[in-house]
Parts: C-alpha cells; sequence; structure tokens
C-alpha cells in the first residue's frame, strides 16, 4: 500500500475541516445570530410594548373586567357596571376607554406575537437551544405588577 504525503495532507485538512474549521464557523454564525436577535428582536422597543401589555392586563382586570347590564323599563335606560349604576354619559365614556384599551391590548398583543413567531422561527430553523424569553418577560411584569398591588393594597 502506498501512503503518499498527499495523501496524508488531504487527511489532515480533512480534519482539520471537520474538527476546527466547521465548529469555529458554526459557533461565529450562533454569536452573529444572536447579536442580530438582541438587536431587531429582543430590543427595548419590544421590552416596553411587554410591560405595556401587562399594564394595560392588569388596567382591563381591575375596571373593564365588571358585570355589565343595561335595563331598559318605562322608556328609560339604567346602566350598571359591576352592580353600580352610571349615567348614560358615564357609560359611554366607560365603553369609549374599554375600546381604546382593548385596542391597546389588541395592537400590543399583535406587535408581541409577530416578534415572538419570527423569535420561535429563527431558534428551530438554526437548531437554537434557547427558549423564547418574551413569555417569560411577560410573566414577570404581570407577577412584579401584582406584587405591588398586594403591597400597596396592604
Amino acid at each position: 500500500m502506498d501512503i503518499t504525503w498527499s495523501a496524508i495532507g488531504k487527511l489532515l485538512l480533512a480534519g482539520l475541516g471537520t474538527y476546527v474549521l466547521l465548529p469555529a464557523i458554526l459557533i461565529l454564525r450562533d454569536y452573529i445570530l444572536w447579536k442580530l436577535v438582541n438587536t431587531f428582536i429582543l430590543n427595548e422597543k419590544l421590552r416596553r410594548k411587554v410591560k405595556s401589555l401587562a399594564i394595560f392586563m392588569q388596567l382591563w382586570n381591575e375596571n373593564y373586567a365588571k358585570d355589565v347590564k343595561i335595563n331598559s323599563e318605562n322608556n328609560k335606560t339604567t346602566y350598571f357596571v359591576g352592580g353600580e349604576e352610571l349615567t348614560s354619559e358615564e357609560f359611554k365614556s366607560y365603553r369609549e376607554k374599554e375600546d381604546k384599551l382593548k385596542s391597546q391590548i389588541e395592537e400590543a398583543q399583535l406587535y408581541i406575537k409577530r416578534k415572538s413567531n419570527f423569535l420561535n422561527w429563527l431558534l428551530k430553523h438554526y437548531k437554537q437551544d434557547a427558549t423564547n424569553p418574551i413569555n417569560d418577560w411577560l410573566q414577570y411584569d404581570t407577577d412584579r405588577l401584582n406584587k405591588n398591588n398586594v403591597e400597596s393594597n396592604s
């Protein structure tokens, strides 16, 4: 069997490429990927949207997740929100504020969901073992707001 310097050189280059260069390229690819993710997805704007959504959800639960009843008797309409009677102007104002808050919640949820879905796609496509932190951010902010409310009510 003839072993030439050329065959030994090819074997060394194949080993160098497989065990040194390819892992180094993959590490560089992952580093660049996470720099881009942190710059364009997990940025301060998304963090503010997550905090806003937590605040909006808390406001919704405190002010608008109440039982609403409208009674019409003898050509007179009465409005009740959470058992409290409101005038028609107060009820109209209540509904306008409710609709505005609902649209803010929907807009924030849409933005967060779009970013989250794109991040999930990137993590899956590039076979990253990391988890999507966006839901953790929302849970943290919600828990923090709830804790502050409990402390302020005590």
